[in-house]
């Protein structure tokens, strides 16, 4: 096999992502996710799985394309676990696809975009997806979005009061009730 140096030439500086090397990205990404007990990766990371797709694809991603691919990835993960987490959707184990009835299914797909093409398909390597991201997939009382404005102190005190106790009653900001 020749060296990198001798394949430049051969090499696709603005590669589009083929299902391919993005299943091997996929792959990257897990065994980094287990070597680094569940962390996830940071900007040195990517470029090492940059390289490592170079030496195997001949394809050149930069570190902002496997980043951006990274974020898309995850992106897609929430979007699939969000329809099976669904009410009234099962799953197909033969064929790694969810079911519902059509009036379910078309329904689902008028409020949630793009998820039609789940239809068919499921989401190819689910368990690699799952143990990458699944970690990074808030939900729940302590979910936080940035698009939150940041609560202050005694809001925040609050929330996780009756996270951690859910028989609390919500505060009404009475202090005298107390």
């Amino acid at each position: 096999m020749p060296c990198k140096s001798q394949i430049v030439d051969d090499v696709e500086d603005t590669a589009i992502w083929s299902p391919a090397c993005t299943h091997a990205l996929l792959v990257l990404l897990d065994e980094h996710v287990k070597k680094n007990h569940g962390a996830r990766p940071i900007l040195r990371d990517f470029k090492v799985m940059s390289e490592k797709i170079l030496d195997t694809y001949y394809k050149r991603y930069d570190m902002t394309q496997i980043k951006s691919k990274y974020h898309r990835m995850r992106v897609i993960y929430a979007k699939f676990k969000k329809l099976i987490n669904h009410t009234g959707f099962g799953w197909d184990f033969d064929n790694n696809t969810p079911t519902c009835p059509n009036g379910v299914w078309s329904e689902y797909c008028k409020t949630n975009p793009g998820a039609n093409k789940f239809k068919y398909v499921g989401l190819p390597d689910y368990d690699m997806n799952k143990n990458v991201f699944e970690k990074y997939d808030a939900t729940g009382g302590l979910a936080y979005t940035s698009a939150n404005q940041p609560c202050d102190i005694d809001d925040e005190e609050d929330i996780e009061e009756r996270f951690l106790n859910p028989s609390i009653p919500p505060f009404d900001g009475d202090e005298e009730a107390f």
